[in-house]
């Protein structure tokens, strides 16, 4: 077999789904009827015509296509690259054109163009999306999920397996996961690692830092000066199990804290958030009437003491309620069926109840604010004008 850079490259932000392909697997070897020697590639129906057999160490997909001209086979190992080869069913050996980047003839651009779709086809049927190519790189992921919310973000298109983390409260980066050739990495001698080609890509993030203490950090091994961002105040952590999840997000809530504390700092936090509620699913005045407190998922970076506007949508679309915050970063019991997959949640109690004429949408729009679609800071402008009007009243 000749290199199998395609079939890796075709999955490399995907992972095996090995409950699908050992159910597939079981399927194909027990069909309910004998299958006739001339469909011997064809699968269970169901299966899009993908025939799934259990070898060692992992699984084989099979598939004809063009009109039975061909076979398509894959190997997908429990762990390591998946491989592949397409065998002509006429000669019984495997069709190398495909593999090579000279051959651009039309037949052989038909033949690559179908074989791509049977690893779509594959792809969508036993794999599952992933973020990133690394292990450690995608439960960093679905750690910063789990501790604030906030998925990645992937804004480049030349470079699809580049995401930011944002702060929610101010839009301002606390982690940037991207992949880097080894050999960009400047590192001192203690961080240096284990040898590695320069040419190999790594998956890094980057993270703010202290000043005073990033001298230091990079001394770590697997810790390097920032790739790509101001090296006075951004690291570069490899996330190839150097370090422990924990000790990466550590590293993670420190650059969080950094840049949530100049936001604060600058003047620019009011304390004051705007959340919204579907009246159609949670009737909020039905919550306070049964207590003096409600207990809500939590966004965010929300302290005790501060103030939570609740943004009630169609039909009434105008912030209706203003709360404190009596407690936060309390544990999340799934008080809200749309809510599901937050960790935390935050106690609040009624401070006011407005009528949707008070404060409607056309008031946030004239005011620096919009539809209120997700939690997050309210724009100061907004805020003042709100504590204006009621000064007013």
């Amino acid at each position: 077999m000749m290199d199998m850079s395609q079939e890796s490259e075709f999955y490399n932000r995907m992972r095996p789904a090995a409950d699908r392909l050992r159910a597939a697997a079981e399927s194909s070897a027990h069909p309910e009827t004998e299958a006739a020697p001339s469909e011997a590639t064809e699968a269970a129906p169901g299966e899009g015509g993908i025939r799934v057999s259990q070898s060692e160490g992992g699984f084989v997909c099979e598939k004809t296509f063009l009109d039975g001209q061909f076979l398509a086979r894959i190997w997908i190992p429990e762990e390591g690259p998946v491989r592949g080869e397409v065998i002509d069913l006429d000669t019984g050996e495997e069709y190398l054109p495909i593999r090579s980047r000279n051959q651009i003839g039309g037949f052989v651009g038909t033949v690559r163009e179908a074989y791509r779709e049977v690893l779509k086809e594959i792809g969508d049927a036993f794999f599952l999306p992933v973020h990133f190519i690394w292990d450690q790189s995608n439960r960093i992921a679905e750690g910063i999920r789990k501790e604030w919310g906030v998925e990645p973000s992937f804004p480049w298109e030349r470079d699809p397996g580049s995401g930011t983390f944002s702060c929610r409260e101010n839009g301002r980066w606390f982690g940037v996961l991207l992949p880097v050739a080894f050999g960009k990495l400047r590192a001192p001698e203690e961080s240096a690692g284990p040898a590695r080609d320069r040419e190999e890509l790594v998956e890094v993030i980057n993270l703010k830092g202290d000043p005073d203490r990033i001298p230091e950090l990079t001394k770590t091994r697997g810790i390097y000066p920032a790739w790509h961002m101001n090296k006075t105040h951004w690291i570069s952590v490899i996330l190839d199990d150097t370090l422990t999840d924990d000790q990466v997000m550590e590293l993670i809530r420190e650059s969080h804290r950094l840049v949530t504390e100049k936001h604060r700092g600058s003047g620019i936090r009011s304390g004051a958030w705007m959340i919204p509620s579907n009246p159609k699913i949670y009737d909020v005045d039905a919550g306070f009437a049964g207590g003096a407190t409600i207990d809500w998922h939590q966004h965010n970076d929300i302290r005790e003491g501060d103030e939570v506007f609740i943004y009630s949508a169609a039909p009434n679309s105008a912030i209706m309620y203003r709360c404190r915050v009596e407690a936060a970063n309390l544990p999340y019991d799934g008080m809200f069926r749309e809510s599901r997959g937050y960790e935390r949640s935050m106690r609040i109690s009624l401070v006011e109840k407005y009528p949707p004429d008070r404060f409607p949408l056309s008031f946030l729009k004239a005011n620096g604010g919009s539809v209120v679609r997700s939690a997050r800071s309210m724009p100061p402008q907004l805020y003042e004008a709100i504590l204006r009007d009621l000064r007013e009243d």
